[in-house]
């Protein structure tokens, strides 16, 4: 009887745990399962449907809400009420619509203008680099002139007259480039400068040209150049010349590049300078470009 007993104490003990290792679990489960619950947004609870059928939460989409289409933008205002607002502002503010445009050209102007500046100093740069064999003065020196001539223009003699003054005055190299732009004699003398430099005269020849004894028909014009030891033989051999065709278009090209329509014009450093201009500009310019 006592075996019987003890055998039917230690069955009930078993079904006691169990039972308790059973409401562990299940109070685990639950705890975790409302853990997960909680994660979701509480933004949405408002939102959050259950369904009865199912016993399931319904969660809402999210993506209805992102639907710009969704959001009817006339009913704050309407394409009509907008133009009129911006028309009204303009009428009433002019002077504000005029300042913002002109900030605006201001601003696009100095942009051009440093555009400008970096291609002139380029091509500034390129006329450094090329090869120049007509010019006055001390070949080795750093300071270079670049006059842009037409042996037909009344005020580059004038200039020139400027510049061997200042010439007189300082160590100064000056290149000519040929710019023939008022018609067919200037385009002749320019080609006998051209072929005077091939035999070393062009100093020679571009001084009497803007000389005050210079002829005005080609044949007086040779026969002084020929008292002034200028070889006539070769000449007029070089004047159709490919040599000297092919440096009337470098300099032509010069000349577009830099977009000048005029002569005089000079180069003085990085300085670009259209027109005529004295021999004290001159020196003023060489001081600041060179000092």
């Amino acid at each position: 009887m006592g075996i019987y007993v003890k055998k039917k104490r230690f069955n009930i003990l078993n079904i006691f745990l169990i039972f308790l290792l059973i409401i562990i679990v299940l109070t685990t489960l639950y705890f975790y399962i409302f853990s997960e619950k909680s994660n979701f947004d509480l933004s949405n609870i408002a939102n959050t449907q259950f369904d009865e059928v199912s016993n399931k939460i319904i969660e809402p989409d999210l993506n209805s809400y992102l639907k710009k289409e969704d959001v009817n933008f006339d009913e704050y205002f309407t394409k009509k009420e907008f133009d009129q607002n911006i028309k009204k502002f303009i009428e009433e503010n002019p002077d504000y619509i005029l300042g913002v445009l002109r900030e605006y050209q201001l601003k696009q102007n100095k942009l051009e203008q440093e555009k400008a500046i970096q291609k002139n100093i380029s091509s500034i740069n390129n006329l450094n680099l090329a090869y120049h064999p007509m010019y006055l003065g001390d070949s080795n020196s750093a300071k270079v002139i670049y006059e842009f001539v037409d042996y037909n223009c009344g005020y580059c003699q004038k200039f020139h007259q400027e510049l061997i003054n200042v010439m007189n005055d300082n160590s100064l190299k000056l290149v000519i480039i040929q710019m023939p732009i008022l018609g067919n004699f200037s385009e002749e003398l320019t080609k006998l400068a051209i072929a005077s430099s091939l035999q070393g005269q062009f100093e020679v020849v571009h001084n009497y040209l803007y000389s005050s004894e210079r002829k005005s028909k080609m044949e007086d014009i040779l026969a002084d150049l020929f008292l002034r030891g200028v070889d006539l033989d070769i000449l007029k051999n070089d004047l159709d010349s490919k040599e000297v065709s092919d440096f009337l278009s470098i300099h032509r090209s010069y000349a577009d590049e830099f977009k000048f329509t005029g002569t005089p014009a000079t180069i003085i450093g990085n300085q670009i300078i259209p027109g005529f201009i004295d021999a004290d500009k001159i020196n003023e310019i060489l001081e600041k470009e060179f000092s």
